[in-house]
């Protein structure tokens, strides 16, 4: 069978007024990363990642700067527009109130995820669910069809596309969605394998090549 790795980026400036960029403990992450991969004398056929400035640091840093770049992998929204619709949402804008805590910031966040997963909650600018999910299948069926037999490949990417194509490889519906992005750990391995057709979730969301001092969620 053929192993699709699936690495999510590294800690990004979550809270900050562009997410968007590796933080200096997300490079320290994708680093670590590729010293595991170095250790382990895995090589990948192809390298393929997101288009956001996260995914591509991470790849750098992670395996050199040898990767094709697909806008399928791009993830739903960047971290303000989420953090911006959850302050629209809860009337948190209008209040005059002093600025959010980051466990305030975290709370409101996942909230707005977990909506929008389900459906319940839009986010101005941001794909529906159904359609994010279907744009990560598609890209999906394309790269299992298309590759030989014994083949491994690294796409690296955000929380939103993992989880959306575990939720393919395990059938599950969409309000799953949410149920998977909102445990992942920054710089995390999920392995899919596949042969042809056939689909299978082999690892989700490992942390264990990183030294317990990097392991951060968000």
């Amino acid at each position: 069978m053929s192993t699709l790795t699936l690495l999510r980026h590294g800690q990004a400036a979550f809270g900050a007024e562009r997410y968007d960029e590796l933080s200096a403990l997300g490079a320290e992450q994708a680093r670590a990363t590729g010293a595991f991969f170095a250790a382990r004398g895995l090589a990948f056929s192809r390298v393929i990642c997101g288009p956001r400035q996260r995914h591509q640091q991470t790849a750098r840093l992670a395996v050199g700067g040898a990767f094709e770049v697909d806008a399928a992998l791009d993830e739903f929204a960047e971290g303000e527009q989420v953090l911006r619709a959850a302050v629209l949402r809860t009337g948190l804008a209008a209040s005059g109130r002093p600025a959010m805590s980051r466990h305030e910031q975290l709370r409101l966040y996942a909230e707005q995820l977990e909506l929008w997963a389900q459906g319940r909650a839009s986010i101005d600018g941001v794909l529906p669910p159904d359609a994010f999910r279907a744009r990560a299948s598609a890209w999906l069926s394309s790269i299992t069809a298309a590759e030989q037999p014994r083949q491994h490949l690294l796409a690296v990417t955000s929380a939103g596309v993992i989880a959306a194509l575990v939720c393919e490889a395990l059938r599950q519906d969409g309000e799953a969605l949410a149920r998977y992005m909102q445990p992942m750990r920054n710089a995390s391995i999920t392995t899919l394998l596949f042969s042809g057709p056939r689909l299978a979730l082999q690892d989700f969301n490992a942390s264990q090549h990183l030294p317990l001092a990097l392991v951060t969620s968000i």
